[in-house]
Parts: structure tokens; sequence; C-alpha cells
């Protein structure tokens, strides 16, 4: 017992003050700083209340390697470090370098970088409600668009997230390959919500319409988008009750074929239709909405690279629909 009067020293700060603290942190603040500190820390940064959402978001990629000694030849080993700002001030300054050089102190470990299987085992077992039933709490999940999601990485985080209700993701096609719904699908049986940017085909969408029945919302916002993939969504999620196409461009393959302009940021007639008379809502730019013609007027059929997509890497945050906001 401490006497009247006296400060408690940091490693014995109170438990719901320490909550209240880290529940300011980010994911990689707790993981990497926080929870490594001391003892009183570590089960602090297990409170379940601090991994509702993950938003990894801001992880930033540094080292991109195939390992000659792993047996997943098609799995790169891929490293992070977490962006805070350009500004070289506020990265010196961040929360996360004082409590990474605090543990190192104390410790006399150097961090090193992590691979995405790393960064999900950490999570899984901060985010554990008890020893014994390591079944996170976790409902909203936000996944950066550098990763490179594998199905060993993706298997073993998702088949213990089965409260998960909530996933954003930005998919960068050209760098990540297929992007794995299924193990998703398989485990996240409460996921109702989904956010996805990237260049969405017929195949992603069938797989989608596959693994996901019980989406009731669904967002493509800033996304590349095949007609065709889109309107089997449309059909196909019987469930499915809001879509937010706002700031999207549209690629129709029969068009194409009867040499008329395919791409453009403008959804076509029956598509639109089709929304309308199917969902409860339907969110979509209008003609003459600013944000796309802007840029649209920027770019040229030869320059638009859908591997490269999208110009949007600062608003595709920013979200219609509530449930996607972060």
């Amino acid at each position: 017992m401490e006497k009247s009067g006296e400060t408690p020293k940091w490693e014995t700060l109170n438990r719901n003050i320490l909550s209240v603290i880290f529940n300011k942190l980010d994911a990689m603040d707790l993981i990497m700083g926080a929870s490594r500190v001391c003892i009183s820390w570590f089960v602090a940064s297990h409170d379940k209340s601090l991994w509702q959402t993950v938003d990894l978001a801001k992880l930033q990629q540094v080292v991109v390697s195939y390992s000659p000694e792993s047996r997943d030849k098609e799995r790169p080993v891929v490293y992070y470090n977490h962006r805070v700002d350009d500004d070289e001030v506020e990265r010196g300054l961040s929360l996360r370098n004082v409590l990474v050089n605090f543990y190192q102190c104390l410790h006399g470990e150097v961090e090193r970088g992590r691979s995405l299987r790393e960064v999900l085992i950490e999570i899984t077992k901060l985010s554990g409600t008890a020893p014994k039933n390591l079944m996170p709490n976790i409902e909203k999940l936000v996944l950066p668009r550098w990763c490179y999601h594998n199905k060993k990485s993706f298997r073993f985080a998702f088949s213990r997230w089965k409260n998960l209700k909530t996933l954003i993701i930005a998919h960068d096609h050209n760098l990540n390959g297929g992007f794995e719904f299924q193990a998703v699908g398989e485990n996240c049986i409460n996921l109702t919500n989904l956010k996805y940017l990237g260049y969405l085909h017929e195949y992603n969408a069938e797989q989608i319409v596959r693994c996901f029945q019980k989406l009731m919302r669904l967002s493509l916002r800033c996304s590349f988008l095949c007609v065709r993939g889109v309107l089997s969504l449309i059909t196909g999620l019987q469930n499915n009750v809001i879509l937010n196409l706002t700031h999207c461009v549209f690629h129709d393959i029969a068009l194409l074929r009867q040499n008329v302009p395919a791409i453009g940021p403008v959804p076509s007639d029956d598509l639109v239709q089709a929304a309308t008379q199917r969902l409860d809502k339907f969110i979509k730019c209008s003609h003459d909405c600013s944000f796309c013609k802007g840029w649209w007027e920027r770019l040229t059929l030869t320059s638009l690279d859908k591997s490269r997509w999208h110009p949007y890497d600062k608003d595709w945050q920013n979200d219609e629909i509530e449930e996607f906001v972060f």
C-alpha cells in the first residue's frame, strides 16, 4: 500500500488507467511496445475492449524477399514498419518509438521486422479473453493493401477470429496474387460487413458470393470493377441490403468487344437498374461528381493501369457506410 499522496510508478499504474491509455494506441503500439514493457502492462494489454477493432492499415512495407529456406515457395517473407507520418519529427516523437526504445533499454533487445503471420499470432495472443479460451473478441479488422496474404496466415488467424463482423481490405492484385476469401468465409460465420478496394473481376465476385452469403453491407468504393462481377454480387448476395460503388471505374467486357469504350467512372444503366430494384440502399456518384471528374480528366485509357490501382491512397479509408469508417 502506497503512502497517501505518493505518485504510483509506471509499472504499478492501475489496470483501468492503463486500459484507458492503451485504448489511444493502435494495434502495433500494443504489440511492439506497451505489451513488452513489464508484466503489469502485458496483462493490461489483454483487455478485450482494446481488441474489438484491429487497424493494420498504417503498416508500411520495408522488405519483400523470398526465403530459400521456406517450404512455402509461393509466400514471400514480408517485413513491416509502422508508418506514423511522413514528417521525420513526428516519426521520431511517435509514442511507439518511445515504447520500443523503453523496452530495448530494459531488456537489451533490438526490434526487427515481423512477417504478417507473426503479427497475426501476436494479435491472437493478446486479444484472447482467457488463457484456456483464446477466442479473440475482434469484431473489426482493417488490413493494409501491400500485405501478401497467404493461406497459412489467413487460416491461422481467421480460424480463431470467429467474432469478426467487419472486414476491410485494400487488395493490391499485382503484388498479392489471389485474395484468400475462402479462409475468411469458412471461419468467420458472423461476418456481415465487407469492404474491398482493388480490382474486382468475375472470379472475385464468384468467390464473394460463395463465401459470404450472410453479408448485409458491401462497399467497393474506389475500386476497378468488372460490370459482370458487380451484377453477380447484386443478384447472388441474397441478404445484402446496402452497396456502395462511389468513385469507382467500371469495365464492361461486352462493350469492349463492340469497340465501345469499356472503361469509365459511370456505371451502366443495366447495373444501376439491377441495384435499385434489388437493394434497399444503392450508393453511387452523380454524373457530375467533381471528385471523379477531376482525376478522370487527367487519365487516358493507355495510362490507366488496374495493377497499380488506385489514386485514393488517403481517401479510401472514408466511406458512406458508417460501419466501414475507421
